[in-house]
């Protein structure tokens, strides 16, 4: 997990093979929840949503990597031609995707905004114009630097890069020998590999 929430207190962590993911659901203390999806076979990070506990309302979950499901009312509407940002990592670098953004190239600046750690996406024309942070650098306290952020554009999709620092590296390849060992079990649908509190 790299990302950490302000959750309260050490997880409860389930592991479960399901439609062919390994989805590791953190339960914490104050019952808010993180779930990671990852690939079973390639190890991709596919998905992490976190929902914060709340005693007023029902709260949603929120995506932090890929995106939500689709509802059926969505599924059977017109299809918007509205910008949509998501998240898909690579192995190497945090990945950040801005699709639906019918402008050419060399209309598009991405820069990083040192005094507020955040990176920062405009077109010359001011047709759109978003900022965003890495949480993983955040809950670190790591700093973003101005020349390692990189684009390119290409289908009407913005893809804005940011490598990972060599220790979030590290974790991630000490997580892929974890789940190389647990292969080697042959997780079948619906195995329930771990809990842990």
């Amino acid at each position: 997990m790299e990302s950490a929430k302000s959750f309260k207190g050490k997880p409860t962590i389930t592991s479960i093979i399901s439609g062919g993911r390994r989805k590791i659901h953190y339960r914490f203390d104050d019952k808010s929840e993180i779930i990671e999806e990852y690939d079973i076979k390639t190890f991709e990070l596919l998905t992490r949503r976190y929902k914060k506990h709340s005693d007023i309302k029902q709260t949603e979950w929120v995506y932090e990597i890929g995106e939500a499901p689709k509802q059926a009312e969505e599924m059977i509407s017109l299809s918007s031609s509205n910008p949509v940002f998501l998240r898909k990592d690579t192995k190497d670098a945090y990945q950040f995707r801005i699709r639906n953004l019918p402008y050419p190239a060399e209309v598009y600046s991405v820069e990083a905004d040192l005094e507020k750690q955040e990176i920062v996406v405009r077109t010359s024309n001011k047709k759109y114009y978003k900022r965003f942070d890495v949480p993983e650098l955040k809950n670190k306290g790591l700093q973003l630097e101005a020349g390692k952020v990189s684009w390119v554009y290409a289908n009407n999709t913005l893809v804005i890069s940011y490598p990972k620092p060599d220790d979030m590296l590290k974790q991630q390849n000490e997580l892929i020998k974890q789940f190389e060992k647990l292969n080697l079990k042959n997780p079948k649908e619906g195995d329930l590999e771990c809990t842990q509190q």
